[in-house]
């Protein structure tokens, strides 16, 4: 959600509770709001995953469940807000669950960090963190430990060490041009891609040139160093849209310059924009579903303790088939149509759609 889509969801619930619009960043009605709207955001919105984003819009849509909002901006503020962290999660300039609740499901790139009781992981498919660059990147392929070097050199991000694979000739072989710097970009620190990308890669501290594209609830996807409510990514002869979600402005970046290598999850996929092979092998579906890919994952639709709001069980109902086991598989279809990768292959018969296994939090 992008533009002044959060704010006009703050300012209808803050009508309905008779508090007034230019004092909603406060404290005590911050409060107000977590107890009163049933642990959803501004009465509706909930924040999870910026990969799963366009899977997720889907998904709402498909469920038929009114009251429900899609927030996205990254897997970490979807656990801040079950979780009730303090300090809580800035949007649209209003700081939300600060040591107060507001949702008790969350979809993620990854999983909990630690299990509370009533927790519960539910794996529903698997997606990649894949290596982005322009299609017309003559180079095809990069090892792990070269990915680990242009992104974070020894993993500690030091000058020295980032700059021994700073050009494309010292990061891989047939590049375009072996003399070229690298222009680096990646997800924020709220993002589960991030969590993943440093697992796999043994990533502690980012080199200083990569770039880090986050969400702004006005503006849509921008650079970290961008004026809060402006993007030099977004408008005329620019890569991205506001309305895209991060992972889909860092497809269109890769897409925009074959000096570009990002890294984001499969539904940054778009025209002109290619992956990289990692250590020789694609990630494609075939390979992500059994981990060949080596920066294979799992993604998840997880639920929190606490109160649920009704949309919020509606809609977890509806996901995982609980009235209707077709429900289960619209949910799985919303994914695969996004570029996710279903466990379980969907022409099998019988069907087992969401067949993943057991996650973290039983």
């Amino acid at each position: 959600m992008n533009m002044n889509k959060m704010g006009k969801l703050v300012l209808s619930a803050l009508s309905v509770f008779g508090i007034a619009a230019c004092a909603a960043g406060s404290a005590d009605e911050a409060l107000v709001l977590g107890e009163s709207q049933e642990a959803l955001i501004a009465g509706s919105g909930f924040f999870g995953s910026d990969t799963l984003k366009s899977a997720m819009d889907a998904a709402v849509a498909a469920s038929l469940v009114p009251g429900l909002t899609y927030l996205g901006s990254g897997t970490g503020n979807g656990e801040k807000c079950m979780r009730g962290t303090v300090p809580g999660v800035t949007w649209g300039g209003v700081t939300y669950c600060n040591g107060v609740k507001q949702q008790t499901m969350a979809p993620m790139s990854r999983d909990f960090t630690s299990c509370q009781p009533g927790d519960k992981s539910n794996r529903v498919a698997k997606d990649a963190v894949a290596v982005w660059t322009k299609s017309t990147q003559a180079a095809t392929n990069a090892t792990s430990a070269k990915v680990k070097g242009a992104f974070c050199g020894d993993g500690t991000g030091s000058a020295a060490s980032c700059a021994l694979t700073d050009t494309w000739g010292e990061f891989t072989t047939g590049s375009s041009s072996s003399a070229s710097a690298l222009k680096l970009y990646r997800r924020d620190d709220a993002s589960g891609t991030t969590d993943a990308f440093k697992s796999f890669t043994g990533c502690a501290t980012f080199c200083s040139s990569v770039k880090v594209v986050v969400d702004d609830s006005t503006a849509g996807p921008r650079l970290s160093t961008d004026a809060a409510g402006t993007s030099s990514l977004v408008g005329a002869g620019k890569p991205c849209l506001s309305s895209d979600s991060v992972t889909q402005c860092l497809g269109k970046v890769a897409a925009s310059d074959a000096t570009v290598v990002a890294y984001a999850g499969l539904d940054a996929g778009t025209a002109g924009a290619k992956t990289l092979t990692v250590n020789g092998t694609a990630p494609t579906t075939a390979n992500v579903r059994s981990g060949a890919y080596s920066f294979s994952r799992y993604l998840y639709l997880n639920e929190g303790n606490g109160t649920r709001a009704p949309a919020e069980q509606d809609f977890l109902d509806w996901a995982f088939g609980v009235n209707d086991p077709a429900d289960a598989a619209a949910f799985e279809d919303t994914l695969v149509n996004a570029g996710f990768v279903a466990c379980t292959d969907p022409s099998s018969s019988p069907r087992t759609p969401l067949n993943c296994g057991a996650g973290l939090c039983p």
